[in-house]
């Protein structure tokens, strides 16, 4: 199972597309990661594939937001990129047939039914455009000294 870190590089992609005038290249959102530019490219090709970006190879190119940052949301970002579990439940097998196994499985398996559907929803409430907000505020209070962990 891959890890939700493909989810957050991608929505940190995407949050860089916001506001931006032209397109941008892999090795320049790479450098905002930072990871490699072949890591950015793959993201590229599965949220280009989603509809969320559009991308023109050679001099001059890169890629861009598909659409307004308000009618993307953070849920649109997670399908395109292969819906990777949000959480990882970690229960052992059942082997051999143990019956406190089984309970305990059933127990965490409906608990991470559960939340992973609750995050959904929140990821379906979120824009891109809520992300980019929220960065303007955060670059407003930098500018004003107030401390970061605020």
């Amino acid at each position: 199972m891959k890890s939700s870190n493909q989810f957050s590089d991608a929505l940190h992609v995407m949050a860089h597309l916001v506001g931006q005038d032209g397109p941008r290249t892999s090795e320049q959102l790479a450098t905002c990661l930072p990871t490699h530019p072949v890591v950015i490219r793959r993201l590229l090709s599965a949220l280009h594939k989603g509809g969320l970006v559009t991308s023109v190879r050679g001099h001059g190119g890169g890629s861009q937001l598909a659409r307004e940052p308000a009618q993307i949301t953070l849920y649109d970002v997670y399908v395109a990129i292969g819906a990777p579990a949000l959480l990882h439940t970690g229960a052992r097998e059942t082997g051999r047939g143990c019956p406190v196994q089984r309970v305990v499985n059933e127990a965490l398996d409906d608990s991470y039914r559960q939340a992973q559907a609750l995050l959904e929803a929140r990821l379906h409430d979120t824009t891109l455009a809520t992300l980019g907000e929220a960065f303007a505020r955060h670059l407003a209070h930098h500018a004003a000294g107030v401390p970061h962990d605020l």
